[in-house]
């Protein structure tokens, strides 16, 4: 059983090499991977992700972590546009499967520069080395799928390495929310757990 301490600290070690955060040997791949855990560990996840974040500062590590949370700036982009009140209504009235299209029309999720991917480099400091930690796949699901948000914003930010901690299973092609439902398959991130723990199930 792969154990979940000893992968943050794992984590630590890793976000604090100079390759990895210059995105160096990935053979032009970009910097993109994910730490998938058991849902059972959210609130040790949230807690640990936090506390690395906290720690990890250019003055310590030669890098800033930043976290975005994915339920935290999709609230944030539909209060702007004074969407939120209206779509416990639309839900009811149309059903979920339409709400979740209406909010990713709203948020331009086919494209490249939608705006979730420009809220986040609207965040980002130019020149400064930075770390993305992208956190809350599983409080925006199924309203956001984590494989539409990886592949639109490595299109756009591939500069700094970015780091989804995702709540279920991530195995370097299938992506499985709460280890149980489909989410869908994305093949350009690194599967850092699997790597890590090659012949363990976690």
């Amino acid at each position: 059983m792969a154990d979940l301490e000893v992968d943050f600290q794992r984590l630590k070690a890793k976000i604090a090499d100079p390759s990895f955060q210059k995105n160096r040997g990935l053979s032009n791949e970009v910097g993109y991977y994910i730490f998938d855990y058991d849902p059972r560990d959210e609130l040790r996840v949230r807690e640990a992700v936090q506390n690395i974040a906290n720690s990890a500062t250019i003055a310590t590590i030669g890098a800033n972590v930043r976290i975005f949370n994915l339920y935290e700036l999709l609230m944030s982009i539909l209060n702007e546009y004074g969407y939120t009140n209206r779509f416990s209504e639309f839900e009811q009235e149309h059903g979920m499967a339409t709400l979740i299209n209406e909010i990713n029309n709203i948020l331009e999720m086919n494209e490249e520069r939608n705006l979730i991917v420009e809220k986040i480099q609207a965040s980002l400091i130019p020149n400064e080395p930075t770390i993305i930690f992208l956190t809350g796949v599983g409080q925006v699901f199924p309203l956001l799928r984590s494989h539409k948000v990886l592949n639109t914003m490595n299109q756009v930010i591939d500069h700094v390495p970015v780091v989804m901690f995702y709540p279920g299973k991530y195995d370097g092609i299938h992506l499985s929310m709460f280890g149980e439902l489909e989410d869908d398959n994305y093949y350009r991130a690194f599967s850092l757990r699997m790597e890590w723990n090659e012949h363990e199930d976690f």
